[in-house]
């Protein structure tokens, strides 16, 4: 509870007097349908500060370079600052609340699990690592779903790099003959650096590797511990191999927090 009451929840009125499994688990999915939201609105705040502010840039350089129209172009410039201040703000603002509810999942997570142990019982042990292995499924979908979307944050970057390679290269030889055109071929070249400089960075290639390689292990812990094969097969104990089986998924849990960690609960454990 001194946990809940840091995070700010207990004062929130998320936490009742009423404990109930359905209770509990209703609060965690209204939770997590809030994070969704939040996410949603911070990836739309993510593409207007990003792409949108760029594409105003890059008019206000056209309009300028092309019909040296200095007051349409001034005008670009200045809705481009102000657009890319309230975006800035705004996408600050958001990361901050996201986290929050990240944070308010985390705990309501970590509480439930508490609690299902208490009616578990101390001596109870292999109940719960049996509760354990069945939430499991839903770590390994959240897993495989993390990877889709670095994958797709990856191809997102490289298309940007190779198309913006390709316009750039263009418009640069473009400019040799046509003078006006050189400042849309210098912030074309600008806008393909910085994507490539932030797919680097950001590696999300090898986090969405990452994610699939722990997921895949993950699912063979989950049949393996069933069916007693690899390392289950030396325990004629289920306690023993439930034990075990305990054990591997956590190890595997904690080497992923630490190559790639994650922004979201995972429902079984912090």
């Amino acid at each position: 509870m001194e946990r809940l009451e840091a995070a700010g929840i207990v004062g929130s009125g998320v936490l009742a007097e009423d404990h109930r499994p359905g209770s509990w688990e209703r609060r965690i999915a209204e939770c997590s349908e809030r994070l969704y939201r939040g996410r949603m609105v911070q990836r739309l705040l993510l593409t207007w500060a990003v792409p949108g502010n760029a594409v105003l840039l890059v008019a206000a350089g056209l309009v300028l370079g092309l019909w040296r129209a200095v007051l349409p172009a001034g005008v670009l410039f200045a809705v481009t600052v102000v657009s890319a201040a309230v975006s800035a703000r705004l996408l600050y603002q958001q990361h901050f609340r996201v986290r929050a509810m990240e944070s308010e999942l985390r705990a309501l997570e970590h509480e439930h699990r508490e609690r299902l142990l208490e009616d578990l019982g101390s001596g109870d042990l292999l109940a719960a690592h049996k509760r354990y292995r069945a939430q499991l499924p839903e770590l390994i979908e959240r897993y495989r779903a993390e990877a889709r979307r670095d994958r797709r944050k990856d191809n997102v970057l490289q298309s940007a790099v190779i198309g913006g390679s390709i316009v750039a290269a263009t418009v640069t030889a473009t400019a040799m003959s046509v003078v006006d055109v050189r400042w849309a071929a210098v912030v074309l070249s600008l806008l393909v650096a910085v994507a490539a400089a932030f797919a680097g960075y950001a590696r999300y290639r090898e986090r969405s590797a990452a994610w699939l390689r722990t997921a895949d292990a993950l699912e063979r812990e989950y049949e393996s511990v069933e069916l007693r094969v690899g390392r289950y097969r030396r325990f004629t104990s289920e306690r023993e191999a439930y034990a075990e089986f305990a054990d591997a998924v956590e190890a595997l849990r904690a080497e992923q927090a630490r190559r790639v960690p994650s922004t979201v609960g995972d429902g079984i454990g912090q």
